[in-house]
Order: structure tokens, then C-alpha cells, then sequence
């Protein structure tokens, strides 16, 4: 085995807040193995790499199987590093890497506890859903810093690096290594510069309002919101998905959100509290229907259970909004007057926007 350091001085990078939220900065590890295949049983773990953060430097250290047969120490000596942190980084490490290492582990007879105990944090799990969002064609790690803008001198794919590593080991030489070495040091040099795509996630599941300001006319609500500084995005985000339009870049955003006005209909929920009065097409609670003839009021049904209401309405995606209305009960869409929004506290605005930026996902 043959263990490579680094020490990156020119390099200085932003972790971002949804990583720092869960594990202080020098106890963060960002992770990553180079294989020759995905079968754990019938292939060789050549290499493994893990970048820090040192006395505010960037450290990364590499370990190489450079014979093809330090499989064991490569993996007891990173687990024994592992002690000091607290939160693993990785991009699809949870789908790959962490089994991966777990099935050598047990072939090994060998315990990884310390690396399975520490806090997880998946980049590629946690914006594998946000390919249609961010207009990628896929979700790599390359693909997502060419989105970012991040440049790399590596230009070798892992795939081509198994024949690199083979040719290696049969007949080591210093150029072959420098190949199978810079692949792996530029996927940990790009880890912590595409974390910042985490802020998408962000901004789209859990964001802050600091302030807005709210628009309308007879077409569309538009809202311009201040987000937490914190959580910027590092590229424009703009979108459009059932009339919806989303326009956001480092810590502001407009959302346009359309405006239809029409008749709909706001149905209760426990239709056996409620008579039917077919003359005037809508429903009214038994306490009332009680002084109302018989002959103009049946019992309600799920379906006739309603009253009817004409106005200004706008999409509504929160299932646990009392006050929806819809075409029909069975109707997908449900709509919120546009009135009730705008007279709504600051906290469910805040509310409504999220419901809504979640619905685009």
C-alpha cells in the first residue's frame, strides 16, 4: 500500500450550510473509492481518497493499492482515519462506495463500524431529483461541474482507468499512476465545489423568507422574496411547470404564480353533517338545514357536499389547506381564493410559497 498527502494551499473553499448544519468544519470528510468494477466479490478496490480541512488548509490523502493486493490495509488504515471525524461526504456513496467497502470489509473479515456510525451526507441522494429542475442531462459528478463551472484536469472516466490500473500492476510506471491518482484527487477536489448544489435543495424544500413583496394583476400573482444569505444559489435558476415561473440566483427570487378567475366549488369534509339544497346548488350544515323544508333539502353526498364560490383563484398544493376548491370533488387540482392569500399572515404566505416551489420538483 501506498499512501499519497496532499496539501491544496491555493485552494479555498465555501462548505456549504446544509453540510456545516450537521458536523463542524474540521471534523467534515469527503470521500471517494476507484474500483475495476462494481462487484465488490470479483473486482479490485485500487484506490481510496479523502479530502479535509486542516488549520483552515486543504488536506487530501490518498491510498493506493499499487501491488493489487492491499485491499485489507487500505481499508483498516482509512477506517482508523475515520476516528476523527464526525460526517462522511460523498457523491453516491450510499449507492456504491459504502456497500462497496462493506462487502470487502466482511470478504476481509473486518469491521467498518467507526466509517457506518458517522453522519452521512449523499450529494448525489439528496439532488439526484433535481435533473428536470436544473436542465441536466444526467446527474454525475462531471456533469454537475460543468453546470457549476468548475474545470478539471483529469480527462480520463473511470471506465478507462480500470485497463490504466490492470496495465499497472503488471508493469507499474510513473505515468500510469499519475493517471490513476489525479481521477480520484480531482473527484475529492470537485466534491466540496459542487456541494453548493445542496443549496437548491435549500432553497426548493426548506427555505427562508427574510422579506417579499406581493404583486397581482388580472393574470398572474408575482412575488419577490429575499432569501437567507446563507443558502445562495450559485447559478440562475429559472423554470416553468403548470404555468408556473421560478427566477431565482444567489439570495433572491421571483415566483409568478397564474391567476384564474372562474366558479369552483369548496367541499366539506364530513358530508353527514350536511343537507343538500338542490334550488340553490350547495350544501348547509344540519343546524341550519333544520329550519328548511323537507322538500327542499336531501341528505348530502360526498359529491354534493359543497358551496360554490366565484373569484380570483390560484394553485394550491398543500393537501392539508381547509380551504381549497376544486372543479369537482374527484378534480387533481385544487385552487385557494386569491383574496385568502393575500390577506393570509406572513408565516402562511411563507407556507404557500414552499408548497408551491416543492410542486415544481
Amino acid at each position: 500500500m501506498k499512501i499519497i498527502d496532499y496539501t491544496e494551499t491555493s485552494k479555498k473553499f465555501n462548505i456549504p450550510e446544509y453540510i456545516l448544519n450537521q458536523a463542524p468544519q474540521d471534523k467534515i470528510l469527503f470521500f471517494d473509492i476507484e474500483t475495476t468494477g462494481f462487484a465488490a466479490k470479483n473486482t479490485t478496490l485500487y484506490l481510496i481518497g479523502a479530502l479535509w480541512y486542516e488549520n483552515h488548509t486543504v488536506k487530501i490523502r490518498q491510498w493506493f493499492n499499487e501491488d493489487g493486493y492491499s485491499e485489507t490495509e487500505l481499508l483498516k488504515d482509512f477506517h482508523t482515519f475515520c476516528k476523527s471525524f464526525s460526517a462522511l461526504v460523498h457523491f453516491n456513496g450510499s449507492g456504491f462506495d459504502l456497500p462497496y467497502l462493506n462487502q470487502k470489509a466482511g470478504i476481509s473479515g473486518i469491521s467498518l463500524d467507526t466509517i457506518n456510525n458517522l453522519v452521512q451526507i449523499d450529494i448525489y441522494k439528496e439532488i439526484r431529483s433535481y435533473k428536470t429542475l436544473l436542465g441536466l442531462d444526467n446527474m454525475k459528478q462531471v456533469s454537475i461541474e460543468q453546470y457549476l463551472g468548475i474545470h478539471r484536469t483529469d480527462t480520463y472516466t473511470g471506465k478507462e482507468l480500470i485497463k490504466i490500473y490492470q496495465r499497472y500492476v503488471a508493469r507499474p510506471d510513473e505515468k500510469s499512476e499519475q493517471y490513476l491518482l489525479l481521477h480520484n484527487h480531482d473527484d475529492l477536489l470537485g466534491m466540496p465545489l459542487i456541494s453548493t448544489i445542496l443549496n437548491y435543495k435549500q432553497f426548493m424544500e426548506q427555505l427562508t423568507i427574510e422579506s417579499l413583496k406581493i404583486q397581482s394583476d388580472d393574470h398572474r400573482l408575482t412575488i419577490s422574496f429575499l432569501t437567507t444569505p446563507a443558502y445562495s444559489l450559485p447559478r440562475r435558476l429559472t423554470y416553468t411547470k403548470n404555468g408556473i415561473y421560478i427566477n431565482a440566483f444567489e439570495n433572491t427570487a421571483l415566483l409568478q404564480i397564474p391567476i384564474t378567475y372562474t366558479t369552483l366549488k369548496h367541499f366539506f369534509a364530513n358530508h353527514k353533517d350536511y343537507y343538500y339544497l338542490p334550488k340553490e346548488d350547495m350544501a348547509i350544515h344540519k343546524s341550519v338545514a333544520a329550519y328548511v323544508e323537507s322538500s327542499n333539502k336531501i341528505k348530502a353526498s360526498k359529491d354534493t357536499c359543497y358551496i360554490k364560490q366565484t373569484g380570483n383563484f390560484i394553485p394550491c398544493t398543500d393537501s392539508k389547506c381547509k380551504e381549497t376548491f376544486r372543479m369537482e370533488l374527484k378534480s387533481k387540482e385544487s385552487f385557494l381564493l386569491l383574496e385568502s392569500f393575500l390577506s393570509a399572515h406572513h408565516e402562511q404566505q411563507e407556507n404557500y410559497i414552499k408548497k408551491i416551489l416543492s410542486s415544481l420538483l
